[in-house]
């Protein structure tokens, strides 16, 4: 039992340190570069993001998802022709997608930045955006495909080569001894062009790695001839993960417009809607999810485990031992519950300098043990190959949580806090959804019932 789980500790170590080192240094450095160029130009970026991140999933077609679980299962048959096959067609129609999507970006990057965002100084930052789009891409199906042959190093190291692409240009620029002062606009610019040469740089250290580790190896497997998968099957497996993701990017993009909107409904002044969201958004809400880091390197780990034992057909003793990881992570939710709680006022206060956060806390800590929960069964959805069941259950549980955040925040007694509610109203749905299709629909007669046996549920016979 030792020897087979040494790889995963060893694995769950790697992803846990790195993770937990892009934190800190993601937030040191973000606090450096606030200091140098002031606000502005973080904002700018800050408009463009959320766009940006919606044409990388119309480029990739919501491929990379769906490769990596197809990858997994045609290496768990030791098929290394299929792998070599399908990652080529893959790389080949994202390229041509990307290529088409960024020129189109690029082409139309000033009157869109006018129309979206009604500031001309958008219209550049758009351009090295449109740039970096074909990289971004490339590198998703890259992700995709070493997290389905399950080699983590590469997914961890190129968080760490890119973040010190970015940093190195930004730093060189600085430290610059005819760098003039800069203002907003010229900042925005070392920033993207600074986001731009790391995304070069992690696809580059990708395409090495592949080059030098991966093909020598799949190279030398014993494979059979490909099995016949083309790539039509594929893609209609990406389509509902891509309408997935899609749905999910405008939502967020939504609560951005709606919820300044129905706090305006409650009376609130536009000074007072800026800072309450500031507060719910950037103090409250990271207190909720940083508890998560600890289980993210445990989610990236199931999909391909998940697809594995598909394969090789050992579901039922896959998702016994399943069980045992959500009691395990249920119970550390409940306890992270309880300590912000009680010292959720001391960690704002250290943190922020206030403890306007933790007034929220009571409304959106109820969400935690779901959203931990939730964050471990989606993979194994995906790894089973319930794409459609994601995409419905996403649509249904971002119509009840839209409900009830527009019926609850103009209320002056709620406001922000209905936002709260309305998110664990609806991670609570999606759970139950997920349990259901996983535990109850691919095993029709469990033995074990959440964390108990049936046989519990059972009155003795007389």
């Amino acid at each position: 039992m030792k020897a087979k789980l040494q790889p995963y500790f060893r694995k769950y170590v790697i992803l846990t340190c790195s993770s937990l080192l892009l934190r800190v240094y993601g937030g040191v450095y973000r606090l450096f570069l606030l200091r140098r160029f002031g606000a502005e130009p973080f904002g700018l970026l800050g408009m463009i993001f959320p766009f940006y991140r919606l044409l990388s999933l119309l480029a990739t077609l919501g491929l990379p998802t769906a490769f990596a679980r197809l990858v997994a299962i045609e290496n768990a048959k030791k098929n290394a022709a299929w792998i070599g096959e399908a990652k080529s067609k893959v790389f080949t129609l994202v390229a041509a997608t990307a290529v088409i999507v960024s020129g189109l970006l690029f082409l139309g990057a000033t009157p869109l930045g006018t129309f979206l965002y009604h500031d001309l100084r958008t219209g550049p930052l758009l351009k090295y955006y449109a740039c970096a789009l074909n990289l971004h891409c490339l590198c998703l199906v890259y992700r995709g495909y070493f997290h389905g042959l399950d080699h983590i190093a590469p997914l961890t190291f190129a968080d760490l080569i890119e973040t010190l692409g970015e940093t190195v240009y930004i730093l060189l620029f600085l430290y610059d001894g005819a760098c003039p002062p800069v203002n907003g606009e010229v900042a925005g610019r070392v920033l993207a062009k600074g986001y731009l040469l790391g995304e070069a740089t992690c696809l580059g250290a990708l395409f090495l790695y592949d080059r030098f580790r991966v093909r020598p190896q799949l190279a030398g497997a014993v494979t059979r001839p490909a099995s016949g998968r083309k790539l039509l099957p594929l893609l209609l497996s990406s389509f509902p993960l891509m309408a997935q993701q899609l749905v999910l990017s405008l939502a967020r993009i939504a609560d951005s417009i709606l919820l300044p909107r129905l706090l305006a409904k409650g009376g609130l002044s536009a000074n007072q809607i800026a800072h309450l969201l500031g507060v719910y958004w950037e103090m409250a809400t990271p207190l909720l999810f940083f508890p998560l880091i600890l289980f993210s390197p445990v989610s990236t780990l199931i999909l391909p485990a998940t697809a594995r034992a598909v394969a090789q057909n050992k579901l039922p003793a896959y998702l016994r031992k399943l069980r045992w990881l959500l009691g395990g992570a249920f119970l550390y939710a409940l306890g992270v519950c309880f300590l912000l709680l009680k010292f959720g006022p001391l960690l704002a206060r250290l943190l922020y300098g206030t403890t306007a956060a933790t007034r929220y806390l009571p409304f959106l800590l109820p969400a935690l043990p779901f959203l931990l929960l939730n964050s471990l069964l989606t993979p194994v959805a995906e790894g089973l190959g319930k794409q459609l069941f994601l995409l419905r259950a996403t649509l249904v549980l971002l119509c009840v949580k839209t409900g009830v955040t527009a019926a609850f925040v103009p209320l002056p007694a709620f406001g922000l806090a209905g936002a709260a509610w309305g998110l664990t109203t609806s991670q609570v749905l999606l759970f139950c959804l997920l349990w259901k299709e996983i535990f109850l629909t691919v095993i029709p007669n469990p033995k074990w019932f959440l964390l108990f046996k049936t046989s519990l549920f059972h009155l003795p016979k007389t």
